[in-house]
């Protein structure tokens, strides 16, 4: 008959969390039974809680906490991370690289002196960042220390600026590579290039019909062209009055329609696009000359073209405004 021995049993380290666990088991037990018995409760002094005092001014944490190893090496180092230091040296008004720092002798915080200055000339004299209350600029000292472990952590803070700028500007073009919104702005963008160079083109091809058709008429003044029927339509842009605060501005002030439009037509078309129901409060004006004239309902734009324009060859510039007869 064999008998197997029982593996041996590990016995916890004096410093294991079992141990520490049955320590404070049993002080809480004797704490416990010391109240029950009637005993008034002794508040440590310290952290203001009930627990025995052991050691005078210690509390329970501090007794049984594992000592910290003093470091007696002369070379040793602290490793700390950059972005764990990085807001310590970002003024907090302007959120950029403290530069030519100035510190308040009041509550000893940081800031460029442009920016500490402005806050000063013209808003309360009080810092930026606690709001305690700063007498005047002579509470300001210059800190050339710190500019320094600036510089010697950062270098030159303009390049890094300039390089932070880059970086951010390449993180946001591949962030919004496949955004939807920035591909439709981006199409939006391409449609009014390619109609401000249609109409560039139409200018164009309009200026060399000119020339063809007066050297035409200059060479055959006897036969007559068939066929050749002037256009009914007309340009115009319509804008909002600078003095106008009721309603908003059209989002296309360029507009070609019948030269028999008539202003009353006009208005009720503004009435829709800006949502404004009392269309008849609606003024349309233009320049003639030096002079603002306000125009009847019953005109129309060719007799605005033929009439009232200076140089009939320049574009229509109408403006808008809501003005409520009386």
């Amino acid at each position: 008959m064999s008998h197997k021995r029982a593996p041996p049993q590990s016995k916890p380290a004096p410093n294991s969390l079992t141990s520490l666990a049955a320590r404070d088991n049993s002080m809480a037990a004797a704490f416990a039974a010391a109240t029950s018995n009637g005993e008034k409760p002794t508040y440590n002094p310290v952290s203001k809680w009930q627990e025995h005092v052991e050691v005078p001014g210690l509390t329970l944490f501090d007794i049984h906490r594992e000592p910290r190893r003093a470091n007696i090496d002369p070379l040793a180092r602290v490793r700390v991370q950059l972005k764990v230091l990085s807001p310590e040296f970002h003024c907090s008004v302007c959120l950029s690289y403290i530069k030519n720092t100035r510190i308040v002798k009041e509550c000893l915080h940081r800031f460029c002196n442009d920016c500490i200055e402005k806050c000063l000339r013209i808003g309360k004299r009080e810092c930026p960042q606690c709001r305690i209350h700063i007498p005047s600029r002579r509470s300001l000292r210059p800190d050339v220390n710190f500019d320094n472990l600036i510089k010697s952590i950062y270098g030159d803070i303009e390049k890094l600026e300039e390089y932070e700028e880059e970086e951010i500007e390449k993180l946001n073009r591949d962030r919004n590579a496949h955004n939807a919104y920035a591909e439709s702005r981006k199409r939006g963008v391409l449609h009014q290039v390619m109609q401000r160079n249609k109409r560039r083109n139409s200018s164009l091809e309009n200026a060399l019909l000119e020339n063809a058709q007066s050297s035409i008429s200059q060479s055959v003044t006897s036969t007559s062209i068939v066929g050749l029927k002037e256009s009914t339509l007309i340009d115009f842009i319509l804008r909002r009055h600078p003095q106008e605060i009721v309603v908003d501005r059209l989002k296309r002030e360029y507009i070609r329609t019948s030269h028999d439009m008539t202003i009353e037509n006009l208005k009720v078309f503004l009435g829709k696009k800006l949502g404004y129901d009392q269309y008849p409060h609606f003024q349309i004006l233009t320049t003639a000359g030096e002079r603002t004239v306000a125009l009847p309902d019953s005109v129309t734009l060719a007799l605005i073209r033929r009439d009232i324009c200076d140089n009939p060859d320049s574009e229509i510039i109408l403006y808008y405004r809501v003005f409520p007869q009386c």
